[in-house]
């Protein structure tokens, strides 16, 4: 679950056991101010990669309603990614949607409004299929 200020930009570490809410831990920008900044090294894994960081970052905004993001892939096959985006609020449930992410073009459809959203799914999609194959599947990832 990532913070949802979080605009992920590069790979910071890759993992090869377990599993982080983007697949890989990431290296990014903090939109949770008035302008973005980079994140430090010590936020990056806990906040940042982890989210639920209302009450553990002294950057997030404290009127905020959602804790973190969540994503799951739901539906693929060999072009594109179904990925579910999930947004929490105090470990729960508060709005989901579903996008598509193409394969072929790195493209998300629908378009998130939320830049961050939107980083975080194409991130969250370019790790998975690099960690869990960009071929094709019948099953739900």
């Amino acid at each position: 679950m990532a913070c949802p200020f979080f605009e992920p930009q590069r790979i910071a570490s890759a993992v090869a056991t377990g599993r982080l809410p983007l697949v890989d831990e990431y290296d990014g920008l903090c939109h949770a101010g008035t302008s973005p900044v980079a994140v430090s090294e010590s936020a990056r894994f806990r906040c940042c990669n982890h989210g639920n960081s209302k009450g553990c970052c002294v950057f997030f905004p404290a009127r905020e309603n959602r804790s973190c993001l969540r994503y799951e892939v739901i539906q693929r096959d060999a072009q594109s990614l179904c990925v579910l985006c999930i947004e929490e609020q105090s470990y729960a449930p508060l709005r989901w949607y579903a996008v598509q992410y193409s394969c072929i073009d790195g493209q998300v459809s629908p378009e998130p409004d939320d830049l961050c959203v939107r980083a975080q799914v194409i991130a969250f999609c370019r790790s998975y299929l690099a960690h869990f194959g960009g071929g094709s599947a019948d099953n739900n990832g």
